[in-house]
């Protein structure tokens, strides 16, 4: 097994050659102009700030005023070991989460919906693109955007 400084030599190593801080960088911005995105064409949504992460995630959420009365947002999120984006549905704490875990069930074969068993975040994940192309930002925000309003769409439905 590795030691700490045998994984923090291997991480400096990586860092020197100064791929990881561009692309990470990027990330983030793409993350921002999404965001920025959300906020100018949805005013009806609450969006946070964007959380950075460790290497893991980065993601924003998303709630409306009939979410946040139940406790629950929507994240969008990018996976940086899978390189995808997802978006979840999330909860305030757990047992809120527990409450809503029946929606799972109903929104399995109307969205593509799934739930990871080691993902304590979500209630319930939907994949937006496992292959996003940060070359053209027009056309990802547009595929992240068309996936997010269906998966809100679906999720609202089964609250009401």
């Amino acid at each position: 097994m590795k030691t700490l400084n045998k994984r923090i030599a291997a991480y400096t190593q990586q860092l020197r050659l100064g791929e990881i801080q561009i692309a990470y960088k990027g990330i983030l911005e793409f993350m921002g102009k999404l965001r920025a995105n959300f906020i100018k064409k949805y005013p009806h949504y609450d969006v946070s700030n964007i959380y950075q992460g460790y290497l893991d995630m980065s993601y924003f959420s998303l709630s409306t005023k009939p979410l946040k009365e139940k406790g629950l947002k929507i994240a969008i999120v990018y996976l940086h070991e899978k390189g995808s984006f997802e978006v979840w549905l999330s909860a305030r704490n757990r047992d809120i989460a527990k409450a809503h875990l029946s929606i799972l069930n109903s929104l399995l074969a109307e969205i593509n919906a799934f739930h990871d068993e080691n993902n304590q975040d979500a209630i319930v994940e939907c994949i937006l693109t496992r292959t996003p192309d940060f070359e053209d930002q027009d056309q990802l925000i547009n595929t992240i955007e068309h996936g997010v309003k269906k998966f809100v769409t679906a999720i609202i439905n089964h609250l009401q």
